[in-house]
């Protein structure tokens, strides 16, 4: 009985290990490019502190705050502001990239509500 209860306090430890690496590597400055000709540099800094995501999001356009921002093991997801609508942003961390998902407001570069991919690569 003590050796199952003791195996099972250790691959909680290892997986509770896991997912709290997995959020760490997740802040930082991490940059994408968009437009026609991948010319527009856009830069997210991400930082993580529990199950809580937080930082900004700069563009050619300034600075936007992030927020409702939350962290599951490697997954993301946060909102930013456009013209008074909110923008959604979900995206999982891979290796050294974040595949990021943003759904626009109605009317924005993704089509009415269309969901956009792009891949954040981190900035060293």
């Amino acid at each position: 009985m003590k050796k199952i209860l003791f195996s099972s306090v250790l691959v909680f430890a290892f997986l509770l290990g896991i997912s709290a690496t997995a959020s760490e590597g997740i802040t930082g400055k991490w940059e994408a490019t968009m437009g026609p000709g991948g010319d527009m540099v856009i830069t997210f800094n991400f930082k993580v502190d529990g199950d809580k995501l937080t930082g900004t999001v700069s563009t050619p356009m300034g600075d936007q705050e992030i927020s409702n921002g939350k962290v599951d093991g490697k997954s993301i997801s946060f909102e930013t502001e456009m013209m008074d609508s909110a923008i959604k942003h979900t995206g999982k961390l891979d290796g050294e990239v974040i595949k990021l998902k943003i759904e626009m407001p109605e009317g924005g570069p993704g089509g009415p509500g269309g969901p956009n991919e792009i891949t954040l690569k981190r900035v060293k």
